[in-house]
């Protein structure tokens, strides 16, 4: 019996933890790869080191925003299940936990072989950023949004400061926006919740209505799909890849539409590390994408 409670309580502070949202991590990759440098050992080297620094690092952030949102989170169809919320975990055991992850996050951060405090400006930023954000940026709306964008941004340019790698203008905007839809449509989640059973689980969605969030979900994935055509047909762009990158645009609109088809139509949950870890179709548009963008610019 011990045996199986010990194991529960394990089982429990991973969960904590969110390896789930590890997969959000892999964007420190991209300038890596948009450079055309992964077969570069040692940038590689560097970069896999900042994901998992950055993966216990973020594991840290969520275990705060769970801590401050437990109360919140009981009254939500699937956030009550979580470790803290659910009280499978004790507050004392998860701030233990995250004080942990940050001292783990910082030694992984000592083996990065870069000149110059960029990768401790970038991880103290975001840490910065997430307080205050869970503390009180999150109930200011449109605002709150913003500050998920840019943490996406600050992992952005940690990659490239790890990789040693020129951060293209193309790339910072598209990951902008693309970060803005996904906190857009988890918002209409919130509100989509709130209509159906009633329970706040969010404070700021009531200043939302759907109507509202679909023109503005629309809007951004017009701008997305416009940006990324733009971007395969930038003669800076083809001059140092390939001319043919207008081809893997079927892929990122295909991406789009199926995306906006789980929160319109089939109303899932619209969490998107759920839906990418989940959806078959999603997966597939993803991987075709990500094969023929490799192929045509190595």
């Amino acid at each position: 019996m011990k045996d199986i409670q010990s194991t529960g309580k394990i089982k429990a502070l991973f969960l904590l933890m969110r390896p789930s949202q590890w997969v959000k991590n892999i964007i420190l990759f991209l300038p890596l790869f948009f450079a055309q440098e992964m077969g570069d050992t040692d940038r590689l080297r560097n970069v896999a080191i900042l994901f998992a620094s950055f993966c216990l690092l973020t594991s840290g952030v969520y275990i705060f925003n769970d801590l401050m949102d437990a109360d919140e989170d009981r009254l939500h169809p699937v956030k009550q299940f979580r470790p803290i919320a659910s009280r499978k975990v004790t507050p004392t055991t998860a701030l233990i936990l995250m004080f942990l992850l940050y001292g783990a996050s910082a030694a992984c951060f000592n083996l990065i072989q870069t000149s110059g405090n960029q990768i401790w400006l970038s991880s103290g930023g975001y840490i910065l950023l997430n307080l205050a954000y869970t503390l009180f940026l999150k109930q200011v709306q449109i605002i709150d949004t913003m500050i998920v964008a840019c943490g996406f941004i600050i992992r952005l340019e940690a990659g490239a400061v790890a990789g040693d790698i020129e951060l293209s203008h193309w790339l910072i905007i598209m990951t902008f926006i693309l970060s803005l839809f996904l906190a857009f449509a988890k918002r209409r989640d919130d509100l989509r919740n709130f209509m159906e059973t009633g329970q706040i689980s969010r404070k700021n969605i009531t200043g939302y209505t759907i109507d509202y969030l679909n023109v503005i979900l629309s809007f951004l994935s017009s701008i997305i799909a416009v940006t990324y055509i733009l971007y395969t047909l930038s003669p800076e762009v083809t001059s140092r890849s390939s001319e043919y990158l207008y081809v893997t645009v079927p892929f990122v609109l295909a991406g789009i539409m199926r995306y906006m088809q789980i929160i319109l139509v089939e109303k899932s949950n619209c969490n998107p590390t759920d839906i990418l870890l989940k959806d078959r179709t999603l997966q597939l548009t993803v991987v075709g994408w990500f094969i023929v963008f490799a192929l045509l610019i190595y």
